[in-house]
């Protein structure tokens, strides 16, 4: 390649560009890659990327809580929610607001002993 750098204006100066190298250029296969290393490049220059590790760091975790008490309190919001929805049926909802009131027990319950 006689030139890397592209130093135009807008894009149908680019564009001519392009056309004219990709017409002169004996090996199309070696201009395709240096194109789509040029692309990557800018892309990863300009947007803007989260480290998802230096995300996880920030929000601190207490030592003592575990994956039972997340999954306990995934349920108690999973009834919570159905308890809260139910509004027709006044038996059905008692129901679940039983269950609902068992859960958060349960879960307070879990909370202290891990506490």
């Amino acid at each position: 390649m006689a030139n890397k750098t592209y130093l135009g204006g807008g894009t149908e100066e680019l564009d001519k560009y392009l056309s004219t190298r990709t017409t002169t250029e004996n090996d199309v296969e070696q201009l395709v890659d240096n194109f789509s290393k040029a692309v990557q490049s800018s892309c990863w220059r300009s947007f803007q990327i989260t480290d998802a590790r230096k995300k996880n760091n920030f929000k601190k975790s207490v030592p003592w809580w575990t994956d039972s008490l997340s999954i306990m309190r995934k349920r108690v919001n999973a009834c919570r929610r159905l308890y809260q929805r139910t509004r027709n049926d006044e038996e059905l909802r008692e129901g679940r607001k039983q269950k609902y009131i068992e859960e958060k027990g349960k879960y307070q319950a879990g909370i202290s002993t891990k506490n």
